[in-house]
């Protein structure tokens, strides 16, 4: 095989690739086979040059939204170095090919140092999610109950199994020169079983949830104040203020129990935001409401931040209140500053918060427990997981998403809500400063949703569901499995 061949398909595959994340998650399903065949038909030397421009290809495409950030070119350092973990998967699979002799060992093989891989890129501080595998498939939902026993990864294990298997099937074919399916047979196989589950789960969930009147209800509003990255915080939390839900007695919808706003639409406690206050004192007392109101919050002597959700009753005392654990690096604060204090040009926060490290969930007088996910966080499986599993019965995802504009990142960022649903098995309440807003079934489904950049109120019901799934319980057992 030339190197122009090679690059052609390495090339193809990261298109593949790129598209099965722009709504087109078929491409998916054999987006992988140039890049086996790159590996296949390559050197080690080679292996790494095309492995890190597939990359590259890859990486420039779902993370171009980055250029919209405060700093530009931090996305033109990102990319190279997530670039990196292609390289990682393009030798390990180098080695199966050259060590293991036998397919349907490889067949599988293949898949579980792939998803490994994937792990292993979505622990510590510096966790970086976006370009799992798995969220392709985010609509095919059948497959993605897989998930409430194995996280996303192990969609990720079907997807590159069944790239393995087609690429297996065409080389033994060619070697052979007949078609022979019978790897093709074992993914379709296993690829049936799951489906079938999934339909199954969705089934039960509907009996579990719609019904099942045990569950608690609670009805919420979730607002999206539309408020761009300059103009935030400029009109004293006025900007904030949503329309009336009508020309009555209620400010917002009748019976609406708890009203939810995004991540840091206030800076600092609540007396610091006067004009804020001052309306939503009066709208919670007279409609009996919580709210739960992301901020950011500080020490006596503003010496420490913390990007804050706090939940306040109809008197607008709080309640209780969740920091965030893992906040952006470089963007809300500089991580491992004595180790990567050389990358302090990419530091481009306000202030450098200080992460939390209590995965306990908000407590709801005589409704329950909510789980809090703020901004990046909903990215990482293990997070939403641990405060799942330490008693919450729903998941928030409070998001301000205002730099990014009309990019396909609050897409993206709705999608993982959508995954932490379905893999915690409870409802997830996801609320964007500029949207992607929206109130998620524990099946995966979207009961509402709001436009982006739209000044909106969305209404609805949850219910705060106790019953944990596998995944929820025992976390991630099967990747050690894998």
């Amino acid at each position: 095989m030339k190197n122009y061949q090679r690059f052609i398909l390495a090339v193809l595959s990261a298109l593949f690739l790129f598209l099965s994340f722009k709504e087109s998650g078929f491409f998916a399903w054999f987006s992988l086979i140039p890049f086996l065949f790159v590996i296949y038909k390559s050197d080690l030397k080679q292996t790494i040059l095309f492995s890190f421009l597939c990359g590259i290809g890859f990486f420039a495409g779902v993370t171009y939204w980055m250029i919209m950030l405060p700093v530009k070119y931090a996305w033109i350092i990102l990319v190279p170095l997530l670039s990196v973990i292609f390289v990682f998967y393009g030798i390990s699979i180098y080695f199966i090919y050259r060590k293991i002799n036998q397919s349907y060992i490889r067949l599988f093989i293949i898949p579980a140092v792939w998803v490994l891989i994937e792990f292993l890129r979505s622990q510590t501080l510096l966790a970086f999610t976006i370009g799992i595998l798995g969220y392709t498939q985010h609509n095919f939902l059948p497959l993605m109950h897989i998930s409430r026993f194995s996280s996303i990864y192990g969609v990720s294990f079907i997807i590159v199994l069944f790239n393995a298997s087609i690429f297996e099937t065409m080389v033994f074919s060619i070697k052979n020169k007949k078609a022979i399916f019978k790897y093709l047979i074992i993914s379709i196989s296993i690829l049936v079983v799951f489906v079938t589950y999934g339909i199954i789960s969705i089934n039960n969930n509907l009996n579990r949830v719609i019904k099942n009147k045990d569950y608690i209800e609670i009805k919420v509003a979730v607002v999206q104040p539309n408020v761009l990255f300059g103009d935030k915080y400029l009109d004293g939390g006025l900007e904030l203020i949503p329309e009336s839900y009508s020309n009555g007695n209620y400010y917002f919808k009748e019976d609406t129990e708890l009203v939810v706003f995004p991540e840091s639409v206030l800076w600092g406690f609540m007396d610091e935001n006067k004009d804020f206050k001052k309306w939503i004192e009066k709208v919670a007392e007279e409609e009996n409401i919580y709210t739960l109101i992301g901020q950011y919050v500080h020490n006596k002597d503003h010496t420490e931040y913390y990007n804050s959700a706090l939940l306040y009753n109809p008197y607008l005392e709080v309640i209780d209140r969740y920091d965030e654990i893992h906040p952006v690096p470089f963007s809300q604060y500089m991580p491992y500053p004595k180790v990567l204090g050389f990358l302090k040009f990419l530091d481009f926060s306000i202030v450098n918060l200080v992460p939390a490290n209590d995965y306990s969930p908000v407590r709801y007088p005589y409704k329950g427990k909510l789980g809090i996910n703020i901004c990046y966080e909903s990215t990482i499986p293990s997070i939403a997981r641990k405060i799942r599993n330490n008693g919450g019965e729903a998941i928030f995802v409070l998001s301000d998403n205002s730099s990014l504009g009309e990019s396909i990142a609050p897409w993206h960022h709705l999608i993982f809500s959508k995954v932490r649903a379905i893999e915690n098995g409870c409802y997830v309440v996801h609320c964007a400063n500029t949207g992607i807003s929206a109130i998620i079934s524990p099946a995966g489904e979207i009961v509402t949703k709001s436009e982006l950049l739209e000044k909106k109120v969305l209404y609805g019901s949850i219910f705060l569901i106790d019953k944990k799934t596998f995944y929820s319980r025992f976390g991630d057992l099967l990747i050690f499995i894998f």
